[in-house]
């Protein structure tokens, strides 16, 4: 099982992203000010107190009635059908007392609707309070295009809002199911590599066990076949060792804090100081990656090949760029470069990133650069 790299994980759009995630009502509970502000300023201009009270009442019933499917109030559905019927009741009772302000509170309740009941149930009480509302508008105004008119604004309202949240509730499965998908990817893999590790170096390890024992069996007795047994485990050793980077090649994946937590813990072994800067956010996952490789092969070069008494490791992360330098005082650039700086140099450059070093006769500092069009960079 695999997950194909070229298709990108981060959202387009941030703003969506967060809706998906936490879904919620928020559609529905957009439209409630917007549809009552018109009969608020009425009954204020009408100095009508009783029917301001009565407005601001339904907008807070309409307000809990699409919150409570969303909230654990024991069972939340029940819940919100019962308060959506208190919600007709009232919005029907408004109507009869003061015959005003029909093409607003029937879209609210059709949009109440479509949250509130279940979804199968959703749709049918949309056409009937629709419906109803424009026979009843009709035949109030003695107009036919009034009546159609408050038909089409309660059916658009409460469909639009059936359609976006289907679409948000489908979306956040999808992301899901892409969770779980990833995660039992990353269990298939891990359970492949273990089976594969074993296979590679079970055999390989009890070998070299036996002719290590036949070698200090024979170190006495007979050097020349205890040498040969010594090079056969040179040999066995070696090969096991390209087996092991290929079985790995594609697999290995670290993260920026178990390599600073590692790179700690090996340098102050070999008595070397270590000051680290980092941020205290979370970087980007694929910067976060990339920066904990600098970092491990960074602290083998200044283990291998410094001689230093202080290293210093300095992460900063701007609003255009990543920077990670890496400072030692060591005796700087003595040895000559290996593969493991060359291998960093190109994982750096395949996500177009920048990276640069400076030798020194006081020290060595290894530089990376990952900026924020980069495909590292993106979050």
């Amino acid at each position: 099982m695999t997950i194909d790299s070229s298709v990108p994980c981060t959202d387009a759009d941030p703003v969506l992203a967060r809706v998906t995630r936490r879904a919620g009502p928020w559609f529905a509970l957009i439209w409630a000010p917007f549809l009552l502000i018109g009969p608020v300023v009425t009954a204020l201009t009408a100095r009508d107190p009783v029917r301001v009270l009565s407005l601001l009442v339904l907008g807070a019933t309409f307000t809990v009635a699409v919150l409570a499917p969303f909230r654990s109030w024991g069972r939340p559905r029940r819940r919100s059908e019962l308060l959506f019927l208190a919600f007709l009741i009232m919005v029907t009772g408004y109507i009869v007392v003061w015959h005003a302000d029909q093409e607003f509170l029937y879209p609210l309740l059709t949009i109440c609707a479509t949250v509130a009941l279940r979804r199968r149930w959703a749709m049918g009480m949309v056409g009937a309070i629709a419906i109803s509302g424009g026979i009843a508008g009709g035949i109030e105004r003695g107009s036919l295009n009034a009546g159609l008119f408050l038909t089409f604004t309660a059916y658009v309202a409460g469909t639009g809002t059936f359609v976006i949240q289907y679409l948000v509730d489908v979306v956040a499965q999808l992301r899901r199911t892409r969770e779980q998908l990833a995660e039992a990817a990353v269990d298939h893999e891990r359970l492949r590599f273990s089976r594969d590790l074993h296979d590679l170096l079970g055999h390989t390890l009890s070998v070299i066990v036996v002719k290590a024992e036949a070698a200090r069996r024979l170190i006495v007795a007979d050097p020349e076949a205890a040498r040969a047994h010594a090079a056969d485990i040179e040999t066995i050793g070696r090969r096991a060792l390209t087996d092991v980077r290929e079985a790995v090649a594609g697999y290995r994946s670290v993260t920026l804090g178990e390599e600073l937590a590692s790179a700690r813990t090996a340098l102050s072994t070999a008595g070397i100081e270590l000051e680290t800067e980092v941020p205290s956010h979370r970087l980007p996952t694929e910067v976060d990656a990339l920066l904990g490789w600098v970092v491990r092969e960074g602290a083998t070069n200044v283990l291998r090949h410094s001689g230093a008494a202080r290293c210093r490791i300095r992460i900063t992360d701007e609003p255009g760029a990543t920077h990670l330098e890496i400072r030692d005082d060591g005796s700087g650039g003595d040895a000559p470069p290996g593969d493991g700086l060359t291998g960093l140099r190109e994982r750096v450059r395949a996500v177009g990133g920048e990276l640069s070093t400076d030798s020194t006769p006081t020290g060595f500092t290894l530089s990376v650069t990952v900026r924020a069009g980069s495909r590292a960079g993106r979050r």
